[in-house]
């Protein structure tokens, strides 16, 4: 049975292994709450994720999404450390700050080092976190504040008005002559054609079965002949002008036999006045050869403007034919409404100009039209004359 005195010695060393252990105990707890601590801290991943991982970490954590970030937007190796650059916007100046408060921390549990710029309240700053093998140069920028856009108050659009027309002076006359264009073709409109006022004219097509006969007919009735010579349009030859026309492609030989030919074709013929003709009368070369045969028969030419650029005008006079230009046609569309329209047109052209050509077709209905109403024309301000009398 065991003494008193070894039972004494015995708990004595229980005790003192008792008292030897608890200061181990103690830090392990300490220990403990610290990793704790860091844990929490860093969040789940901590100090053992990598750095690239952290970095996106953090800035997610201050309002930064991930794919805004700019990852290695330049590596340059200086003193055999790569530095690689990264960028960041953030949203507020606050946010910023934040991250490079998370920065600093990392760089103690990582072991790194952080440079930081002089002035901190600058829009975009770089921060310097540097690794030893590596470094990052991070660009942390501040987007620039949200302004509200006012939109400006709309301004009522007047309506647009149309130019007002200008008005003939109260009792305003002109002189208006009137040329028809494409006779030659049959004769059964040529006796109506006769019966109107003698200041009408007749624009004849050369070598066609009733050419001459009508050309003749009409000056036997009093009106004046022209001859609607045929010229080269654009579309030429889908579109053709028929025969005897002036092509640009002619020699000046060939030219001056057509001019000629399709003159000598319509007997009585005081003056030419284009049919079609919208490419011919656009060629000042065409047109100044055309401008010296009537210059040398004393003929005069009547521009009908087949087209804008025309320079048939400008041709004649420098060749010396007195010449002119349609300024209405009549009867575009071949309706009774439509060239009342359009003579009412010629009028008013006539009295607030002076003076007017307008062209329209042997046409049934247009030599209708103008046979109901030339006798009242001169009631209206409009004094008919002949198509030579307006060229100079």
């Amino acid at each position: 049975m065991p003494s008193r005195a070894s039972k004494k010695k015995k708990g004595g060393r229980f005790a003192d292994s008792y008292r030897s252990t608890v200061p181990w105990i103690l830090v392990a707890l300490a220990a403990l709450v610290v990793a704790l601590l860091f844990f929490f801290r860093s969040g789940p991943e901590g100090k053992d994720s990598p750095i690239e991982v952290r970095f996106l970490d953090l800035a997610g954590a201050r309002g930064v999404a991930r794919d805004s970030v700019v990852v290695d937007d330049l590596i340059i190796k200086k003193d055999d450390v790569f530095i690689r650059t990264w960028r960041f916007d953030f949203s507020d100046r606050a946010a910023r700050d934040g991250f490079i408060g998370d920065l600093e921390i990392e760089a103690v549990a990582r072991h790194a080092t952080v440079e930081l710029p002089p002035d901190l309240g600058a829009k975009a700053i770089a921060v310097l976190m540097d690794f030893g093998p590596e470094a990052f140069n991070l660009e942390l920028t501040v987007a620039a504040p949200k302004v509200a856009v006012v939109p400006p108050t709309p301004v009522p659009t007047k309506k647009p008005t149309a130019t007002p027309r200008p008005k003939p002076a109260p009792g305003a006359r002109g002189r208006l002559a009137i040329l028809l264009d494409d006779a030659g073709q049959n004769d059964d409109l040529v006796p109506a054609a006769a019966a109107l006022p003698k200041q009408v004219g007749i624009a004849v097509l050369p070598f066609l079965p009733r050419s001459a006969e009508t050309a003749t007919a009409m000056h036997e009735a009093g009106h004046e002949v022209w001859l609607h010579l045929p010229m080269e349009p654009e579309n030429y030859p889908a579109d053709n002008p028929g025969p005897g026309a002036v092509l640009v492609s002619m020699t000046t030989g060939e030219l001056r036999t057509t001019v000629h030919t399709a003159i000598n074709n319509i007997p009585f013929a005081v003056g030419v006045n284009n049919h079609m003709g919208s490419r011919a009368t656009a060629n000042l070369k065409t047109m100044t050869w055309i401008m010296q045969e009537l210059s040398a028969r004393g003929m005069a030419f009547i521009d009908s403007r087949t087209t804008t650029k025309t320079v048939a005008e400008r041709a004649a006079r420098a060749q010396g034919v007195p010449t002119n230009r349609r300024h209405v046609f009549l009867d575009n569309e071949r309706n009774p409404a439509a060239i009342r329209k359009q003579l009412e047109e010629a009028v008013y052209r006539c009295r607030l100009d002076g003076e007017a050509i307008a062209i329209g077709h042997l046409d049934r209905v247009t030599v209708q039209v103008l046979a109901e109403e030339l006798p009242g024309l001169a009631a209206r301000g409009a004094d008919l004359a002949k198509p030579s009398d307006l060229v100079r």
